[in-house]
């Protein structure tokens, strides 16, 4: 190789540039810079522990006073010889009879029904005379398939063809599994066209469809 020519090479060594084997005058070294590296995000301040703060009672809810009233007669042998019942509910005067007769077709009922259930098979109805002469009554009927009907309360007058009911009455799943229904209130169930049973005189009360309660004599 002719040496006019020169050497010529090139050396990358710490960024150096050699031309001719002489370094040129402005030719200064040339650094890369360093590559930046990630850097862990900093932990988050440890916080004082918190104690744990005293759980909040709810306050205390007034129930209402309950009284034992003695059953003096009962239309059912296996019932009960004393009832629980609150003493809102009691009234200060007896069930009013008006036709003794009636009266004791009643205390000998033979059971209820709700047409939805089915008329086959009744379900029982308890009476019981409280010391203070007035009549509870308490009835229920039940579905192979977990229907429901339930009735409970007292009686406030009997009369030759109705009586006067004074308490809460529910349906559960009948005719359809979702039916709920409910109401607490003075009720009348009265005998229409010479037929053998009471019948509930509102048969719409619930949502539209008619419920016929009857209880039986």
């Amino acid at each position: 190789m002719n040496a006019r020519m020169g050497l010529v090479f090139a050396l990358v060594s710490g960024g150096l540039l050699v031309s001719g084997g002489v370094a040129s005058a402005d030719s200064a070294p040339s650094v890369l810079a360093p590559v930046a590296q990630p850097q862990p995000a900093p932990e988050p301040p440890v916080e004082a522990h918190a104690e744990p703060q005293e759980p909040a009672y709810a306050a205390p809810v007034d129930l209402p006073a309950l009284s034992d009233r003695s059953i003096v007669r009962k239309n059912m042998a296996e019932g009960p010889s004393i009832i629980t019942v609150e003493t809102a509910e009691i009234p200060e005067t007896p069930t009013k009879i008006t036709d003794q007769a009636a009266a004791e077709r009643l205390f000998g009922n033979s059971g209820i029904t709700l047409q939805w259930i089915g008329w086959k098979q009744r379900g029982p109805v308890f009476i019981a005379i409280d010391e203070d002469g007035v009549w509870w009554l308490t009835g229920k009927q039940e579905g192979e398939d977990g229907s429901g009907l339930k009735l409970e309360g007292r009686i406030s007058e009997i009369g030759s063809d109705y009586f006067l009911f004074q308490g809460e009455i529910k349906i559960i799943g009948s005719p359809d599994d979702e039916r709920f229904c409910r109401g607490n209130k003075q009720w009348r169930f009265g005998i229409t066209q010479n037929r053998k049973y009471w019948r509930l005189r509102e048969f719409e009360w619930c949502d539209r469809l008619a419920d016929y309660i009857d209880i039986y004599f």
